[in-house]
């Protein structure tokens, strides 16, 4: 069912008020602020990494903004966009649809941008800040797969390798699917940041039919991507038919699509996170003894058909004959198979058997759009390397927690904000979250009394020749001025902190980030390099900061799980430059969209109307698909 034009309208007008949006948070110790609101339509969020405090932001219709992070912690819209971007195609859910900065940014200035410039066309393009403009456009990645419709995917951002990557959905009607190696549709792409060919694209056949530039396949709508920053893995945000799916792609990987959602066979990636489109699920277990079965803290259950659950989710047992079973818990293990039909919690409990009763998972929304790992330390220590994603349907905020690598242990509601669209992490240390109305929140932990030392981020990679940043505040207001030294602590003696190395806070600036500058010289050796930055203060703990280094010619060694997937060393390639410089559907029932950054799902919830608070529930059913519409132009939810 699709609302009238006129009450689309209406939402619009509504979900674009500031004074409407109302978000929620009820984590103990968790303060939430609407800090800013830029202008409506908002496609995305990210902080430039040069030590500015400048928080840009992307909108469908073509301009870039920019809100600075003012001393007091408030914010400013500046008034005059950074960019507006031309020529632009705004049909359906195309538009300006994906932002990311260069990591020799402090040097270079680049950004990019993914804009649709016509109903058939999508590039990727570069603009260099000059101040709060952006100035020098530049056509990187032309000719890049639309139907000037829906699932055009959108996602961009910078590997640690130093490469360009970027992901396309199916356009709405199948393109690019299964075998097809011939279209970047449904496909990550992957180029070298002038645009050019890398030597070691998994699907390179030279002169052959292949696209040289695909990564990986089988996506159909991937709207968000981001690198985790303790592994270098991609994780890859796709919006579904079936499932929403978050995956962990690597060099060749194949998703699946549009074949498999959450049940792909062997020779095909498993979703990390996944959860129903639109609706929660429910799961029978088999009769005693089998249905449960304790033993040393574990409990094995059975259900009585396969239930595609993955470790980390979090269940809700119930109506078990032996009551002592029932609870919420985090799957910990399952079998990654599509028919498997047990998995395992840890319970603690005398060793016994029962069955029946029933299996709930966590209703999380309808449309996963953007997320972000902390790595900050203004949060308390176990919410370092969790990963933050948002869902457009429901505003629902989930907390994974990632355990070693890329393994989860368990997902979470965290916060609600109505139409989240994107997460990222401040120079505070803080995280953010932004809606498609315009407004951002900010989301800040009260240590109470208790000093710490508070950094933005714990792992700064860049290229060699080049300069990075980072950002050291404390937790509380100090009695007396206190001292902060950033030095080198352990790794290449050809990594240094440029300024920043000793920092001054006083009750009046304690909240005020001051900027580190690290610095890395340029070599002949043609081997990446890394670095242990210790910031430090007497009688406080030290926080390591992890300082990556690129070089143009070496391979980048990774953890595993790491972007290289089984090779997990990623060479440089002569068409990257050390400073990164340049030379010149109509899928109605069941679309993953974006008119507007505002990504289609399909679910069983009427969640726009949820939204508004109004309390209406449509039919559910498998095939009933709620609408959640914030533009009146086709194609944002179909």
């Amino acid at each position: 069912m699709r609302p009238s034009i006129a009450w689309l309208a209406v939402l619009t007008a509504t979900l674009a008020s500031p004074r409407f949006a109302r978000a929620a948070i009820t984590q103990p110790g968790f303060t939430e602020t609407q800090w800013g609101f830029t202008t409506g339509d908002l496609d995305g969020i990210a902080w430039a990494p040069d030590g500015s405090g400048r928080l840009f932001t992307i909108h469908k219709g073509g301009a870039v903004r920019i809100t600075k992070l003012m001393p007091a912690g408030t914010s400013m819209l500046v008034p005059t966009p950074f960019a507006t971007i031309t020529p632009i195609y705004t049909g359906s859910e195309c538009g300006l649809i994906g932002m990311a900065f260069d990591p020799d940014f402090t040097s270079n200035h680049y950004v990019y941008f993914f804009v649709t410039v016509s109903s058939s066309e999508q590039q990727i393009i570069r603009y260099t800040a000059n101040g709060d403009v952006g100035m020098d456009k530049t056509v990187i990645v032309p000719g890049l797969p639309t139907a000037g419709a829906n699932h055009d995917g959108g996602a961009v951002a910078i590997g640690l390798d130093g490469k360009l990557y970027w992901s396309i959905g199916d356009q709405g009607g199948g393109t690019g699917v299964d075998a097809n190696l011939t279209s970047l549709a449904s496909k990550v792409g992957r180029a070298n940041r002038d645009g050019s060919k890398p030597s070691d694209n998994p699907f390179d056949d030279g002169a052959g039919p292949n696209n040289d530039l695909i990564w990986a396949r089988g996506f159909r709508n991937p709207f968000t991507m981001t690198f985790q920053p303790s592994t270098g893995a991609l994780w890859l945000n796709v919006v579904g038919t079936s499932y929403e799916q978050s995956f962990v792609v690597a060099r060749g990987d194949h998703g699946g699509w549009n074949d498999f959602e959450n049940n792909q066979p062997a020779g095909f990636i498993v979703p990390a996170i996944k959860y129903r489109t639109g609706d929660l699920e429910e799961f029978s277990l088999a009769a005693a003894p089998m249905g449960a079965v304790r033993s040393g803290g574990v409990v094995t259950f059975r259900t009585t058909n396969r239930h595609g659950l993955r470790k980390g989710e979090k269940v809700t047992i119930s109506g078990v004959t032996d009551a002592s079973f029932n609870g919420s818990f985090y799957v910990d293990t399952v079998a990654i198979a599509p028919a498997t039909t047990t998995f395992t919690v840890v319970q603690a409990g005398a060793d016994a058997t029962s069955g029946a009763g029933r299996v709930q998972t966590l209703d999380q929304g309808n449309v996963i759009a953007g997320g972000t790992f902390y790595e900050g330390t203004a949060f308390p220590a176990e919410y370092r390397g969790n990963f933050f994603y948002t869902d457009f349907g429901s505003g629902r905020v989930q907390r994974a927690v990632v355990g070693t690598g890329t393994t989860l242990t368990q997902v979470d509601h965290w916060a609600t904000v109505p139409t989240a669209i994107d997460a990222a992490v401040g120079p505070d240390g803080n995280l953010y979250i932004g809606s498609y109305g315009g407004n951002i929140y900010r989301y800040s932990y009260d240590p109470g009394t208790t000093q710490a030392l508070v950094v933005s981020k714990r792992y700064v990679d860049w290229s060699e020749g080049n300069d990075a940043t980072f950002e050291v505040r404390l937790a509380v207001a100090p009695t007396a001025d206190v001292t902060v030294a950033v030095a080198r602590s352990a790794g290449s003696t050809g990594i240094s902190v440029q300024s920043g190395a000793s920092l001054t806070f006083t009750a009046a600036s304690f909240r005020v980030p001051q900027v580190v500058t690290l610095r890395a010289v340029a070599d002949a050796d043609g081997t990446s390099e890394q670095a242990t930055i210790t910031v430090s203060s007497a009688g406080l703990t030290s926080v390591p900061v992890t300082a990556r280094v690129l070089d143009a010619a070496g391979p980048l060694v990774l953890p595993d799980g790491g972007l290289g997937g089984e090779d997990a060393a990623l060479g440089g390639d002569a068409g990257a430059s050390a400073d990164g410089s340049v030379t010149p559907g109509d899928d109605d029932d069941g679309c993953g969209c974006r008119t507007g950054r505002a990504p289609e799902g399909r679910g069983t919830l009427a969640v726009g109307l949820a939204l508004l608070g109004l309390g209406l529930l449509l039919a559910r059913g498998r095939r009933a698909r709620a609408r959640v519409r914030a533009h009146a132009q086709r194609g944002r939810r179909g």
